[in-house]
C-alpha cells in the first residue's frame, strides 16, 4: 500500500510517499481502507518533535510509529475474530493518537479505541475532519469540571479546538462567552445561551 512515512524527526520534508506493507488487524481490530484523512497540529508536532516530551509517547531517538495521520475515515475491509461491533462495509471515522496510520491507504484501530460510525448526513471528508480539536476541547471541558449554567469563557474560538468547545459547551448546557477579534483595535464580546 501506499503511505507517507517519516522515519527520522523533522520538517514536513522528512515525510515520503513509500510503499509499506499493508497492516494485518489482531483478533480486536479493525482494518479501515481510508477515505480520507487530516494533516492537523497533533500530526505536526508528533512529525517535527519540537516539543521534546512528545517524543516519550512516538519515540526517543526516532519514531516509532511511522505512518501519521491521527484523524480518519474510512470503510471497514476486514475485522479481526474478536471484533462484535463492527463489521465488513461499516463507514467508520476516528481518531488514533497512539498509533495514527491515517496517511496511509489503510490503517489497523482497536474496536475500544476512539472509532464509530459516520453518521448518515456526513461524508468521509467531514467526518475525518471532526475528531482532533473536539476530543482536546471534549478534554480539557472535563478537566475543567464544567457545570450545566455555568458561564465559560472561549479565547478564540475559529480554530478546531475552540470552535468544538463551543459547541460541546453548549450541548452540555453552558453559557458560552467568546471573544472574537474583529480588528487589533476592536474588541467584541459575545454570549451565546
Amino acid at each position: 500500500m501506499k503511505a507517507v512515512v517519516y522515519s527520522k524527526y523533522g520538517p514536513p520534508e522528512v515525510a515520503r510517499l513509500m510503499e509499506v506493507p499493508k497492516p494485518v488487524p489482531n483478533d480486536n481490530e479493525l482494518l479501515v481502507k481510508v477515505y480520507a484523512s487530516t494533516v492537523n497540529r497533533t500530526d505536526s508536532g508528533f512529525r517535527s518533535a519540537d516539543y521534546f516530551i512528545s517524543r516519550f509517547w512516538t519515540g526517543l531517538l526516532k519514531p516509532k510509529y511511522k505512518i501519521l495521520g491521527c484523524e480518519f475515515s474510512g470503510i471497514v475491509e476486514e475485522i479481526g475474530s474478536q471484533v462484535t461491533t463492527f463489521k465488513k462495509g461499516d463507514r467508520v471515522f476516528g481518531f488514533n493518537d497512539k498509533t495514527c496510520g491515517g496517511h496511509g491507504e489503510y490503517l489497523t484501530i482497536a474496536e475500544t479505541d476512539a472509532v464509530i460510525q459516520i453518521p448518515e448526513n456526513l461524508n468521509f471528508d467531514e467526518a475525518a475532519a471532526l475528531t482532533e480539536g473536539a476530543h482536546y476541547a471534549l478534554v480539557d471541558i472535563r478537566a475543567a469540571k464544567v457545570i450545566p449554567g455555568q458561564n465559560v469563557l472561549v479565547y478564540g474560538a475559529t480554530g478546531a479546538i475552540g470552535s468544538a468547545a463551543v459547541q460541546l459547551l453548549k450541548y452540555f448546557g453552558a453559557t458560552v462567552i467568546l471573544i472574537i477579534f474583529i480588528t487589533w483595535s476592536n474588541l467584541v464580546l459575545q454570549k451565546y445561551n
